[in-house]
């Protein structure tokens, strides 16, 4: 009778919460062991996954919080989504009479923190190096030389093979790494372990190795784990798939949350096609979140984001019911554009105090050069987010950060401000000044992330924090502090944005060679070659392409809150003529001339 009534207090707060969304209710008190939610951006998945959980605990399929393991690709959505469980969670447990005292024991984390974790427990059946792992260094697999530079006694051929391991996880060349697989431990364990340094890689192939090599290992983490949550599914590579697939065994509950749209990290090796694959491999029930609640007050965004999706669903003959007309503003020429842009995202800023903008591009280049100098010309405040996840310098700032960060744990192992002060005061003093711009924006990221340490993590263990610590500069995730920064205009490209949200997002440059650009694949393969003014054809060769373009997109129209402007130019920053994207020519969607 006791859990009914419990069962009850949680039940009616969960519908008053989720009352508008049945597909939200559905999901939340299944009673089936294996779900795929298909969550895009805006529909209320976090909402879901939080009083998902709280049933779940309530209604005993969770008969401890620690049973629960909550992985993510994400270092910072791991994160999120304990900052949310252990605030929210409580709330709809109140007065329940369920102990929720140990509802931060729920263990959330991103592939590779749960994979360090289990190298630190028995990582010393590999190697005695293992009892320091938080001391290890970080090395970079694809660099062929320095890592022979690095680490004595490599020879090309073994560094070779780690730089073509580290290209056919990004290829998801399965083969390849299936035949590689124990020569590249192997390399790890007798070389770079003892050397002092790790591959950010290795840090899951041994894993991997671990599980198979020690069953009872792998026993126990699937005996222990009941529970297996994972968020952001789409972006899981194919070795954080083979360790999901150990972790499941016949009696685990599984909850993917993933959107087939939002997968825009295929060239570093997220699955083709992860979620119809894990469906059938898991036998999991697909169910699609239908209501977009960002978009709720916003006829015209709510139909733009139905039409992108439909388009993707069906690229040859999507199923459209009503038209969209966009917000488009073409120019004459790239510098026109440019300015307009500058002073459109600093009138919304002075018009609203407080309003957030971004301004948000597929690449840098000679375009995007235009709007950093208009915005410069006109002395517009605004923060340089033009960060991609290949690019080198970028790169090298999280390297150094990490290796300073290790060096100061060597001598204190305790996160401490005065710890991050030193760590902060070690980076300026080793300023890149050839790249100045990217430098002070990154050490303002930095000082961010140093300050949400302490101010939202306070209850994490010391262990938690270094490996936070350590998973965000691995993992090159200071970008994703971006939303944090004081500046109301911020200049970044989709895939540092994604994650993120604005008040409003313009996304200038929608021409074609720049959004898409040549490089996706649209405008130069599959016999397009800007046939028919830029109107695309959807066929077999281009289909792939023309997913992953619309993917990117689709990720910078949904960081917009309230509103999304798109701007173009009939000539571009070279004097080139140009025709407008394709991708504003999609059914679906029109726009005024």
């Amino acid at each position: 009778m006791m859990s009914k009534s419990i069962i009850q207090i949680v039940r009616d707060r969960i519908i008053t919460k989720h009352a508008n969304d049945k597909e939200q209710i559905e999901i939340i008190f299944s009673p089936l062991k294996r779900i795929l939610v298909e969550a895009p951006a805006g529909y209320g998945k976090t909402n879901t996954m939080v009083s998902k959980i709280a049933y779940m605990i309530a209604d005993r399929q969770i008969l401890n919080p620690k049973r629960l393991l909550a992985l993510t690709f994400s270092v910072n959505a791991a994160y999120k989504i304990k900052k949310d469980v252990t605030q929210q969670v409580p709330l709809l447990l109140k007065d329940s009479g369920l102990n929720i005292s140990t509802i931060d024991k729920i263990f959330v984390s991103n592939y590779h923190g749960f994979c360090r974790g289990i190298l630190r427990k028995y990582g010393m059946v590999f190697s005695p190096n293992f009892q320091s792992i938080d001391q290890l260094k970080s090395i970079d697999d694809n660099d062929v030389r320095r890592n022979q530079e690095t680490i004595k006694g490599l020879v090309y051929e073994d560094a070779y093979l780690m730089s073509e391991f580290s290209l056919a996880i990004k290829t998801g060349n399965e083969k390849y790494l299936t035949k590689n697989f124990d020569n590249y431990n192997d390399i790890i364990i007798k070389k770079f372990l003892p050397a002092g340094y790790i591959s950010y890689n290795a840090i899951l192939t041994l894993v991997l190795k671990l599980f198979r090599e020690y069953p009872n290992i792998l026993k126990f983490y699937n005996q222990y784990f009941n529970s297996l949550l994972i968020d952001e599914y789409q972006d899981t590579n194919i070795l954080c798939f083979w360790i999901v697939y150990l972790l499941i065994s016949e009696s685990t509950k599984v909850i993917l949350f993933g959107d087939s749209l939002q997968r825009i990290y295929g060239f570093i090796g997220a699955v083709h096609n992860l979620l119809p694959i894990s469906e059938t491999k898991f036998a999991l029930k697909k169910i699609q979140l239908t209501t977009n609640h960002r978009f709720a007050t916003n006829p015209d965004m709510l139909q733009l984001d139905s039409n992108i999706r439909r388009n993707a669903e069906n690229p040859g003959s999507p199923q459209i019911k009503k038209n969209v007309i966009i917000k488009l503003f073409t120019f004459e020429t790239q510098s026109k554009e440019a300015l307009a842009v500058a002073k459109t995202a600093d009138k919304m800023t002075h018009q609203n105090p407080g309003t957030k903008v971004a301004i948000l591009v597929k690449q840098r280049g000679g375009n995007v050069d235009s709007i950093i100098e208009a915005l410069e010309m006109q002395h517009i405040p605004y923060f340089y987010g033009l960060f991609t996840d290949e690019d080198v310098k970028y790169i090298q700032f999280h390297k150094r950060a990490l290796n300073e960060f290790i060096e100061l744990i060597k001598i204190k192992n305790h996160i401490t401000k005065k710890l991050s002060v030193e760590h902060i005061k070690k980076m300026k003093g080793k300023q890149d000044e050839a790249n100045e711009v990217m430098e002070n924006a990154l050490l303002g990221l930095l000082e961010i992330f140093w300050t949400k340490i302490f101010s939202n993590y306070p209850s994490s263990s010391n262990d938690e924090k270094i490996i936070l610590i350590k998973d965000t500069f691995e993992h090159n995730s200071l970008k994703q502090y971006m939303e944090f920064v004081k500046s109301n205009i911020v200049l970044s490209t989709v895939h540092a944005a994604k994650g993120l949200e604005w008040d409003y997002v313009i996304i200038p440059d929608m021409e074609q060679e720049s959004f898409p650009n040549w490089i996706g694949g649209l405008c130069n393969k599959g016999g397009c070659a800007y046939k028919s003014n830029c109107h695309l054809q959807i066929n077999k060769t281009n289909e792939i392409a023309f997913i992953e373009e619309l993917s990117v997109f689709y990720v910078a129209v949904t960081r917009a809150r309230k509103q999304i402007y798109f701007t173009a130019s009939k000539i571009d920053s070279r004097g080139y003529s140009k025709n407008l994207s394709c991708l504003l020519k999609l059914p679906g969607i029109t726009y005024s001339k």
